[in-house]
C-alpha cells in the first residue's frame, strides 16, 4: 500500500507540476507577463498560445486584452514547463478559475500554438470558432502567424 501511495504522489506531482499564485505586475504582450510571488518576480509565458508581437498587426490589441483581464490582479499559474529563456510556461487562471489562455484564443487575441500544444483540443476548437466567427485578429484578410512573423522580421 505504501508503494502505491508513493508512486501516486510522485507521478501526481510530476503530472500536475508547480502552481504559482501571484499578482500581475507587468504585461509585456498577449502571451507574456511578470507576476510577484512572495516578493520574487516570475516571468511567465502562456502555455499553448502565441500572441501577435507588439509591432505586428493586432499586437497591441492582444496585449491590451490581457492587461484588461489581469493587470494588478492575482492569478494562478499552473506551470507546464520552462523555456530556454528561463521563463515558466503555464496555464493562467484568474477570477474564479477562468482560463485566460483559452479566453485569449476564443476571442481571437492569439493563435493556438499547435507546435507546442498539439493535444490541447480546447484551444484548437476555440481557434476554429474564432476564425469562423471572424473575431479579433481573424477579422483581417490574411493574419500572419506570430511564429512566421518573427522568422521574417
Amino acid at each position: 500500500m505504501k508503494k502505491v501511495l508513493l508512486i501516486f504522489l510522485l507521478f501526481g506531482t510530476l503530472a500536475f507540476g508547480e502552481t504559482l499564485v501571484g499578482k500581475v505586475i507587468k504585461v509585456y504582450d498577449g502571451d507574456t507577463i511578470t507576476i510577484l510571488v512572495d516578493g520574487k518576480k516570475e516571468k511567465i509565458r502562456f502555455y499553448g498560445i502565441d500572441a501577435p508581437e507588439k509591432k505586428q498587426s493586432y499586437g497591441i490589441e492582444s496585449r491590451d486584452f490581457v492587461r484588461s483581464k489581469i493587470m494588478d490582479r492575482e492569478v494562478k499559474v499552473k506551470v507546464v514547463n520552462t523555456d530556454r529563456y528561463g521563463r515558466k510556461i503555464g496555464k493562467i487562471y484568474y477570477k474564479n478559475g477562468r482560463y485566460l489562455n483559452l479566453e485569449s484564443v476564443k476571442g481571437g487575441h492569439s493563435w493556438w500554438y499547435k507546435y507546442y500544444a498539439k493535444n490541447e483540443h480546447d484551444l484548437k476548437s476555440a481557434q476554429e470558432q474564432a476564425k469562423s466567427s471572424r473575431k479579433g485578429l481573424w477579422r483581417e484578410k490574411n493574419p500572419v502567424n506570430p511564429y512566421k512573423w518573427r522568422k521574417k522580421n
